[in-house]
């Protein structure tokens, strides 16, 4: 059996959750994407806090569900 280390869109909240973004328990994915934009929008400076918090999730090497990682492709495109 193979056990595989996997961040999915509960991780990645927490991980929101974990630098300041709003977010709630209870969000979908695109709920908590979109809040990270507005926490973007309310302070661009976060961005920098944001980008090392997606850095530190793909440093895990741990297997990113693919709409976690365009998320957060997203919102550094967008930051």
């Amino acid at each position: 059996m193979m056990i595989v280390d996997l961040i999915d869109e509960v991780d990645f909240k927490e991980k929101m959750l974990g630098i300041g973004v709003p977010a709630k328990d209870c969000q979908t994915l695109a709920a908590t994407e979109q809040t990270t934009k507005d926490w973007l929008a309310s302070n661009p400076n976060n961005i920098s806090v944001l980008k090392s918090a997606v850095d530190e999730l793909i440093a895990t090497q741990a297997t990113i569900l693919p709409e976690v990682h365009q998320a957060m492709t997203r919102l550094l495109q967008n930051g």
